[in-house]
């Protein structure tokens, strides 16, 4: 039986890479945002109790923006977030982790829109 395709951590990517100019693009709308502002505004977007974990609301909220700036689909989002450093930056998900499908994005913003925020 062939033994699955695994990597190093750190083959592609060390952690100073992640400190590269070009991956700092986002920090200025990072810093003027006030995120705890946001996420009071958020708070009851997902209040269930049960089902599996929702992703961070900032996570989602940041994806969003993304979308909105950037002009992309929930599909196109999706995409773009697996595989870009600086959206995955901007949106503090793991190098490693799961990434948001368009479906998850798509039922976030209905409940932005359902909430009239």
């Amino acid at each position: 039986m062939p033994k699955p395709f695994s990597t190093q951590p750190e083959l592609f990517v060390t952690s100073a890479d992640l400190e590269h100019p070009s991956l700092q693009g986002l920090d200025e709308a990072e810093a003027v945002l006030d995120w705890v502002k946001l996420e009071h505004l958020l708070i009851g977007i997902y209040a269930s109790k049960t089902g599996r974990p929702s992703y961070p609301l900032l996570t989602l909220l940041r994806a969003s923006l993304l979308g909105i700036w950037y002009r992309l689909s929930d599909v196109e989002l999706a995409q773009t977030l697996f595989r870009d450093l600086l959206f995955r930056k901007f949106c503090h998900l793991e190098l490693g982790g799961d990434v948001p499908d368009a479906s998850t994005i798509g039922r976030f913003r209905q409940k932005l829109v359902d909430a009239d925020l």
